[in-house]
């Protein structure tokens, strides 16, 4: 398993501002277009904030027009950004100014490719930015979910963004769901203790996002 650099993760409360809307938004994998659809359908004001639950990059259209379009998205509005096991995986083969190497991750291939094996150096310092977990007074958001038995924050670096063997199949209660990406489930997930957002969308065309104070689940789909 690839080692996970550790981010501290945010334990703000979110929903202090009347009105205001938060969206969390299930991995991209640099599917580009159905990003700016989901966008347009969302419409989020300057108010909102936008959760987005990692895996930026690999298998998809254009990775690095996504990050180029989060980059330009958090100058107007309030996102956050979680670190997934891709990126992670990325991040192993950063130095600072530059990436190493292919990650030995599916999908990075293509992007290595893509670009020829020059990455973006504003691609790698994103990444260095991305958290492992956030805090509003809805939910946690983690990529992969958390460690059952334990409270949401004790949970280990890798069980937030490489998964845990027990999260989907646990009934333990963190005291609000946890919101996360990662297993590519045929549908959403939307239980009592878990929301699982992560449609796969490299592979099957569909986006979901989560508008979190109705639970209610929005989708784009490839025309």
């Amino acid at each position: 398993m690839t080692n996970v650099r550790r981010q501290l993760g945010d334990k703000e409360q979110t929903d202090s501002n009347p009105g205001s809307d938060t969206y969390a938004i299930g991995d991209l994998h640099g599917e580009i277009t159905l990003l700016r659809r989901l966008l347009d359908r969302l419409a989020p004001a300057r108010g909102d904030t936008l959760i987005f639950l990692g895996d930026y990059l690999d298998r998809g259209e254009d990775a690095v027009q996504t990050v180029e379009t989060l980059l330009a998205l958090q100058s107007s509005m309030h996102c956050i950004f979680l670190q997934g096991n891709h990126d992670a995986a990325w991040l192993e083969t950063w130095d600072g100014s530059a990436f190493s190497r292919c990650p030995h991750i599916a999908g990075a291939n293509r992007v290595w490719e893509q670009c020829q094996g020059t990455i973006p150096p504003r691609i790698g310092q994103f990444l260095t930015k991305t958290r492992l977990y956030h805090e509003d007074g809805y939910a946690w958001y983690s990529h992969a979910g958390a460690t059952p038995g334990v409270p949401f924050w004790q949970s280990s670096p890798e069980s937030y963004v490489w998964g845990h063997a027990e999260f989907l199949g646990s009934t333990y209660d963190w005291g609000k769901p946890v919101v996360f990406g990662h297993y590519e489930l045929s549908d959403p997930l939307v239980t009592a203790t878990k929301i699982g957002l992560d449609t796969g969308a490299w592979r099957t065309g569909r986006l979901t996002a989560l508008q979190v104070e109705s639970r209610k689940i929005i989708q784009v789909v490839e025309k």
